[in-house]
């Protein structure tokens, strides 16, 4: 994790809204977590939760549109746990991204005003998306692409970030990336992959992009993002026995055959040792490999903040001479976060409104489907999101005038 982003988290963790203050007579309707685990039973569906009050900075955002996305369902299980309570205490509102409208602002908030059409993707030490109204600062908004539906705004911002963070902050600056760059995207069928894919290809126009994913979902990649080679990811090796074969002989060529640049986007689960590997291999030496699971989180929560913290930041350090013992290869291993960022999702909405990205999204949930749209997410092996959207809203005049009246005297 570089420094830019990891003085934008500290930021963020200060200025995460607390949810102390709330709007009298107004209640709305959200999704507790009232606990840690694989049960979809610990989220609860709730009609009466209090309206929180924006203050200084804030905004306060009507929801049209959220999403589910990996953050949250792992989160629900107990990731990131020991840095959560830092902030929030169970029950806590899950969902990171949203699409909606501003009906209130803080004193200090000078950039947007009621009724601007915004997103935005919130840190998980503040309460979240899943439900109808949020607390947002407003450096982490922008206001929405304008050919975009509400439906299809809310599922970018979480993993737009993401990669956008890889790409421009996390790569060292003797290795940004050009259209000569040679770059595989290990994993480019779920949300931060194929916004990797289709950054590369339609907005950095890189002559060379691979990627490992499912065979079937081959076509459709490679019409949404324009990847030039599509590799089936259930291979042992990301690069083909023969392409090194063929090269035995001739270690430059060899070298040359493979790529500059990975990004990591497939966890591995049970098998993150063997991913790695299969990473590695496909690097060309003196490469770089950038990863989106890092050691900081999983020391916090093994062996709290403190310790987990600087033991997780001396594991990431010493990733690189790691690997070199291990593989007898220069690699150079970083990772990257998700980091809220309304300047870059303001650049990100022109590049949606100039048409050179689209959007993709899953199936169509109410909020009271929760449960069902966390199996969906769960069981599927789509590059979508599942989204979660609510009623539809009053004729545009009639719902200002509404959430005037409603808000006036809070």
């Amino acid at each position: 994790m570089n420094q830019k982003t990891s003085i934008n988290l500290i930021t963020s963790f200060i200025r995460a809204p607390k949810n102390e203050n709330f709007i009298n007579g107004i209640k709305m309707k959200g999704i507790l977590l009232n606990g840690y685990g694989e049960s979809l039973d610990l989220l609860e569906y709730k009609t009466d939760l209090p309206v929180p009050k924006p203050s200084k900075s804030q905004v306060l955002i009507k929801i049209h549109s959220t999403s589910i996305n990996p953050l949250d369902n792992v989160m629900r299980k107990g990731y990131a746990s020991s840095i959560v309570d830092l902030k929030l205490k169970l029950p806590i509102i899950l969902g990171r991204e949203c699409s909606g409208e501003i009906v209130q602002v803080g004193d200090s908030v000078w950039d947007y005003e009621i009724g601007d059409q915004v997103w935005s993707a919130s840190p998980p030490f503040s309460m979240g998306s899943h439900c109808e109204y949020i607390l947002v600062d407003e450096s982490e908004i922008s206001l929405k692409p304008k050919n975009l539906t509400h439906q299809q705004s809310a599922s970018i911002p979480f993993a737009s970030l993401t990669a956008w963070n890889a790409i421009y902050n996390v790569l060292p600056i003797n290795k940004k990336i050009t259209t000569d760059t040679k770059i595989l995207v290990n994993g480019g069928n779920g949300g931060v992959g194929s916004f990797i894919l289709q950054l590369l290809k339609k907005h950095l126009n890189v002559n060379k992009v691979s990627t490992t994913c499912n065979i079937k979902h081959f076509e459709k990649l490679k019409k949404l993002t324009l990847v030039d080679e599509t590799i089936d990811y259930n291979q042992s090796r990301i690069i083909g026995d023969n392409d090194d074969n063929n090269n035995n002989n001739n270690n430059n060529n060899n070298n040359n055959n493979k790529f500059d640049i990975v990004f990591n986007c497939y966890d591995g689960g049970k098998n993150q040792i063997e991913n790695e590997k299969k990473c590695i291999d496909a690097l060309k030496d003196g490469g770089n490999l950038i990863g989106f699971n890092g050691p900081l989180v999983k020391f916090s929560d093994r062996d709290g903040v403190l310790s987990g913290l600087s033991m997780g930041m001396m594991d990431q350090l010493n990733s690189s001479e790691r690997i070199k013992k291990q593989y007898s290869k220069n690699i150079h291993l970083d990772y990257a976060i998700f980091s809220p960022s309304g300047s870059t999702l303001k650049q990100i909405s022109k590049l949606y409104e100039n048409n050179i990205l689209v959007p993709n999204i899953d199936k169509q949930f109410n909020l009271n489907e929760i449960k069902d749209a966390y199996n969906c997410f769960e069981n599927s092996n789509s590059n979508a999101t599942s989204f979660i959207v609510f009623a539809k809203s009053l004729a545009r005049g009639l719902e200002l005038w509404y959430y005037s009246l409603l808000f006036s005297k809070t």
